[in-house]
């Protein structure tokens, strides 16, 4: 109220457009920028828990703050930029190390269903030569029609990596040490679904990773 009087405009002014006129930001890009400050902020000034413990909020906030090509998505004060290249420094890293989810999670109309113990092959207690075969009776009884897919990770104190294989291609990358197991879990996930699916075709996706799923 007290920027109508002053820019003497009528009461029913939008916020917004009073906003633009005494060249104010919009309140959702302010909202974004605070937000960016204080992530940045905490992962800063020694926070660095955060970033073993919650990975997935870890890369998640990342990609808010660049896009796919590294560069900043919003407009960070001089302060932030160098908060979040010395934090980038201090992890032995770069921007160059963010990972984009794939579009495949996003572009498709997808129904997902997660089966933990649907199936006896998943009882680990059998022996291996019977859950083989129960696994291929399960295929062709309820998946015969899919393309099967397998995701693997692995950790040691040097390295991460991730692996995914189908009957048609195969990957095998070597990731940034500082992720966690959960996330590379995941990330396998990911990247299987934007490398390795086929079009119009289900798929029936195999990990080992009980808390990713």
């Amino acid at each position: 109220m007290a920027l109508r009087v002053a820019l003497g405009l009528p009461k029913w002014t939008p916020n917004i457009m009073l906003m633009k006129i005494a060249g104010q930001e919009a309140l959702s890009e302010k909202i974004k920028r605070l937000a960016a400050q204080f992530f940045i902020r905490q992962l800063a000034n020694g926070t660095q828990s955060l970033i073993i413990n919650y990975p997935y909020q870890l890369s998640l906030s990342i990609n808010s703050i660049y896009d796919q090509n590294f560069k900043p998505s919003i407009k960070l004060i001089k302060k932030d930029e160098v908060l979040m290249a010395n934090l980038f420094a201090d992890l032995d890293t770069s921007t160059d190390h963010i990972i984009a989810f794939p579009d495949t999670l996003f572009s498709r109309n997808n129904f997902c269903e997660i089966h933990l113990s649907d199936f006896s092959f998943q009882n680990k207690a059998h022996p291996v030569f019977l859950i083989k075969d129960l696994f291929e009776e399960a295929v062709s009884k309820e998946f015969y029609d899919y393309h099967i897919i397998a995701t693997y990770a692995s950790k040691s104190h040097s390295f991460t990596s991730i692996a995914g294989t189908s009957n048609l291609q195969s990957f095998v990358y070597r990731i940034h040490p500082i992720n966690s197991i959960f996330t590379a879990e995941a990330l396998a996930i990911c990247q299987a679904l934007d490398e390795l699916s086929v079009t119009d075709k289900n798929l029936l996706l195999l990990t080992d990773s009980y808390s990713v799923l």
